[in-house]
């Protein structure tokens, strides 16, 4: 059995087989095709298209959906320190590449994955309150909420502009702060504080020596010192032919 085989001890009682699913797959999907599983379990789906592009060379796609289902604590996964059903299939496809990779070193195919969790938006609401109006205005002005990592409010930013969650995102620093640059530059996001003229200038050549058909920036309001420097931003990024620029 493929699981067994791959944590070396049972961790899930009657997994769907491997074999199944890629004659499923085989039959039902094209080289590029994007397979979705809305009952994933430990996700053998994942792991039968990555074994079906390994052996076409295909670049078909998976998105694996998992409720946090929690394990049995008197199941081996438990013990293991698999708390549920979706670290488990987390931990699946990660073996499950890294026996690819092990037994096809020549392989230059993508065994990588991402994993997202569903959560409320990053921004907070306004809900003020009579009572507590003056505490309310007082924490508006840091409008991300506090227990949200860049990571978190990046990838909103991106359902918001209607980007796909896989395109590559690479870091950048510029004067001392860290921008994300995504696709080749079609959307530059910095979320720091004390956002510069010399940042704005540093993402101004950025985008100049990507070179892409669109550009789109994106800042935290709060990073800015004052609307002067806002402002400035704005026009520094203008003078690059940078129109789009937003802040949440």
């Amino acid at each position: 059995m493929e699981l067994q085989e791959l944590f070396k001890k049972k961790v899930f009682s009657f997994p769907k087989p491997v074999e199944l699913i890629r004659r499923f797959t085989c039959t039902t999907t094209e080289e590029k095709s994007l397979v979705l599983d809305f009952f994933s379990g430990t996700s053998p789906t994942a792991h039968a298209v990555l074994d079906l592009n390994k052996e076409d060379n295909g670049k078909r796609k998976f998105i694996m959906v998992q409720l946090p289902e929690p394990c049995d604590e008197h199941s081996e996964a438990h013990k293991a320190g698999y708390k549920t059903i979706a670290e488990i299939g987390k931990e699946r496809i990660r073996r499950a590449a890294a026996k690819i990779k092990k037994e096809h070193p020549e392989y230059q195919g993508d065994l990588g994955f991402k994993v997202f969790k569903l959560d409320s938006t990053n921004i907070k609401p306004w809900d003020a309150n009579y009572d507590t109006l003056e505490d309310d205005l007082l924490s508006s002005v840091e409008s991300l909420k506090p227990d949200r990592s860049a990571e978190d409010i990046l990838h909103e930013i991106l359902l918001k502009y209607g980007m796909d969650l896989t395109l590559p995102v690479t870091e950048h620093r510029i004067s001392g702060k860290t921008v994300f640059e995504v696709n080749s530059g079609e959307l530059l996001v910095c979320l720091e504080d004390g956002i510069s003229l010399e940042v704005a200038e540093g993402i101004g050549a950025l985008a100049k020596k990507l070179s892409p058909e669109i550009v789109r920036v994106v800042f935290k309001d709060s990073g800015f010192a004052d609307d002067i420097v806002k402002t400035n931003t704005m026009q520094v990024l203008k003078q690059f032919g940078i129109d789009d620029v937003k802040s949440i």
